[in-house]
């Protein structure tokens, strides 16, 4: 069985949630990252991964723009594959 890398986030409420961390990938100098619901792997969310004093944070990529760009990298380097 293949070990998936987790990642856990806090919600609006402070809950921890966990999610399966798809694929990390830069552009343009800022680090994404994908992330995928463990229990409905069709939806993606991409993050900013940031770091600060020794440790990451993630910040949510709200921008529609932004978000098509990645995704479209995320695609393009499996296309290549």
């Amino acid at each position: 069985m293949e070990e998936k890398n987790m990642v856990i986030l806090k919600d609006e409420n402070g809950n921890d949630v966990e999610f399966e961390l798809v694929e990390e990938l830069e552009m343009e100098g800022v680090v994404y990252v994908l992330l995928a619901d463990p229990g409905d792997e069709d939806d993606a969310y991409v993050y900013r991964k940031i770091e600060e004093d020794g440790k990451f944070r993630y910040e949510a990529v709200e921008d529609e723009d932004e978000f098509e760009r990645v995704v479209e990298e995320y695609d393009s380097y499996f296309d290549e594959e």
